[in-house]
């Protein structure tokens, strides 16, 4: 203690070293600086290693989820409802046989389709008679069933061009379309292009309006009945209406009857209705158009037997056809994924340092 008595105060400013010890200033131009160069970061991203190594799991697994994502949707997505359709082929090409040249030649075709959500339903009633001789296909009468929709007929077209004779050819198409159904609206007269280069010999009669259309719905009556003398009657029914959800397509009595006295006679219709259709119901089967004029009596030969009413090997009805399904493109979708992230697991596992910075260097 100081001689006062009191004690004196600590200076903490003065560094206490132990007695005896003598530590000099450092000077500022004593000390120096070294740069240590830093440990490389595994994780970091790089042009030789563009995703980091402990990203490469999740990264794989998000490309795992993401393709089976995509194979799921693909195998769950259903085909579009009425991308299924299928056509008539009738009396096409017909022509005098063994038993001598033609003499009758009447055929026609009732179809009706129904589409309801992603139902679809239709039934097609055809009939055939050619003499002398079968037609393309044999005699009688066929009724089909089918879950596809009827949007083609060809018939009558190139036949009977060889003796004067009366030939009848008819297509009836009913289109039932449900009013939630894609494309139902609007409903629009068909196309049609008839009667252009027809009935052309003089001498008969002509109820036959000429009409040229692009797009066409319906073709029929074109370049026929042009031998003289005879009679060419085509008309489409002023009723006719379609629709894109069920495009239907008519090609019938096209070069036909080209022979003096040939009596051709051919009426095409296309009624569509726009209803709230609950399910899609079996239809009735379908009559023959009233309108449909009888064709004079000619035997059938007794060779060619008439099939029973519900036959259908013989009904003119070709497979259907699919349209696109949306499915398989997912599921390739979900192949090209996984192609790809098999593809990144190699090259990260095989590929040699820088091997991009390669293709990456300027000059």
């Amino acid at each position: 203690m100081p001689r006062s008595g009191y004690r004196e105060p600590i200076d903490f400013t003065r560094a206490r070293y132990p007695v005896g010890l003598d530590i000099p200033l450092l000077r500022l131009a004593d000390m120096r600086t070294d740069t240590i160069a830093a440990r490389p970061n595994p994780i970091s991203a790089s042009p030789s290693n563009p995703i980091p190594v402990r990203r490469w799991p999740a990264t794989l697994m998000a490309l795992m989820l993401l393709t089976g994502g995509f194979w799921m949707a693909g195998l769950a997505m259903p085909a579009t409802a009425y991308a299924s359709t299928m056509a008539v082929d009738q009396c096409n090409n017909h022509g005098p046989g063994v038993g001598g040249a033609t003499t009758a030649l009447k055929c026609t075709v009732s179809v009706v389709n129904t589409i309801s959500g992603s139902s679809t339903y239709s039934r097609t009633t055809v009939t055939r008679l050619c003499t002398l001789g079968p037609c393309s296909t044999a005699n009688g009468t066929f009724i089909t069933d089918s879950i596809s929709l009827v949007t083609v007929v060809r018939q009558c077209n190139t036949s009977d061009n060889d003796t004067a004779h009366s030939i009848n050819c008819y297509v009836n198409i009913v289109n039932n379309i449900g009013r939630g159904t894609p494309g139902a609206q609007p409903l629009t007269p068909p196309a049609v292009n008839q009667c252009v280069g027809s009935g052309t010999g003089g001498g008969g009669v002509v109820a036959c309006k000429p009409a040229s259309a692009t797009g066409t719905t319906l073709s029929q009556c074109n370049g026929s009945g042009n031998g003289g003398g005879g009679a060419v009657h085509c008309t489409v029914d002023p009723q006719s209406l379609v629709s894109a959800a069920i495009p239907i397509t008519i090609s019938q009595c096209n070069g036909t009857g080209n022979v003096g006295g040939a009596r051709l006679t051919c009426n095409a219709s296309i009624i569509t209705r726009i209803t709230d259709i609950a399910a899609v119901s079996v239809p009735k089967a379908t009559s023959a158009p009233t309108s449909m004029p009888t064709v004079a009596a000619t035997p059938t030969p007794t060779a060619t037997p008439a099939p029973s009413q519900n036959s259908q090997a013989l009904a003119p009805v070709v497979a259907p056809h699919a349209g696109p399904n949306y499915g398989n493109w997912l599921m390739l979708v979900a192949a090209l994924v996984l192609a790809g992230a098999i593809a990144a697991l190699l090259f990260r596992r095989y590929a040699p340092d820088n091997f991009l910075a390669r293709f990456t260097r300027k000059g």
